[in-house]
């Protein structure tokens, strides 16, 4: 229960939404919460890589707080390079990635190949990922790749069916969980939880791959495989 760094195996997690109308499930990766640049951050790399080749996914997306000190700049080119020769990959920032300067995590995603989502709308397997919120639209098959789970009532107004979210980190020690939350960390954020339902729209929310405090009790690093049906 305990984890100290990233000594335990990165979980994936998997998850399945119905109502998409998809002839062809879609699946999705979502990694957020990566924090490269410290020392036990450094396998991440060959984790998340591991993890795509046995999930196959249609699209990586990377949700923000990708890196804290700027030698994981590096760090990042080689993760997206290496995951890009799997699947398409396309990332947002997070509020750590304003530390380095969030031109400087993109320049460091698009060099390597991948994609910067935020502000863009990318159609794919017959969803629509976005990167940034928009007003409400017509397709019932968008898809929102957030950071921050506060969006969610907003998103859910704007009618995504799907928001992707982390930086909460699960509250890193969970000590129980009540009606979908996960404490004593809800007791600060409303959203540290797990899948939330709200007007027709589903979020979820990353325990994160990795952290600036390098200490977790029973919250188990995790990427997220979605699949879309």
């Amino acid at each position: 229960m305990l984890e100290i760094g990233a000594s335990k195996p990165l979980l994936l997690r998997e998850e399945s939404l119905e109502g998409f109308g998809l002839e062809v499930p879609l699946r999705l990766l979502y990694a957020s919460d990566l924090h490269l640049g410290w020392a036990w951050s450094r396998g991440l790399v060959a984790e998340l890589e591991r993890r795509v080749r046995e999930a196959c996914p249609g699209v990586v997306l990377l949700g923000g707080d990708l890196v804290d000190p700027p030698r994981g700049l590096a760090q990042l080119g080689e993760l997206v390079g290496r995951l890009g020769a799997l699947s398409p990959v396309w990332a947002v920032g997070g509020n750590h990635d304003r530390f380095v300067g969030v031109g400087a995590v993109r320049a460091a995603v698009e060099r390597a190949g991948g994609g910067w989502l935020e502000g863009r709308a990318v159609e794919t397997g017959g969803a629509r990922l976005e990167g940034s919120l928009r007003p409400a639209a017509g397709s019932l098959r968008r898809v929102l790749c957030a950071h921050d789970p506060a969006v969610f009532p907003r998103a859910a107004e704007a009618g995504y069916r799907l928001v992707l979210a982390g930086h909460l980190h699960g509250g890193q020690c969970v000590i129980g969980s009540y009606g979908g939350r996960q404490y004593p960390g809800a007791w600060l954020n409303a959203w540290t939880g797990l899948r939330f339902e709200r007007a027709g729209s589903t979020m979820l929310v990353s325990r994160g791959a990795a952290d600036t405090l390098p200490l977790r009790w029973n919250c188990p690093r995790e990427a997220i495989l979605c699949v879309l049906r």
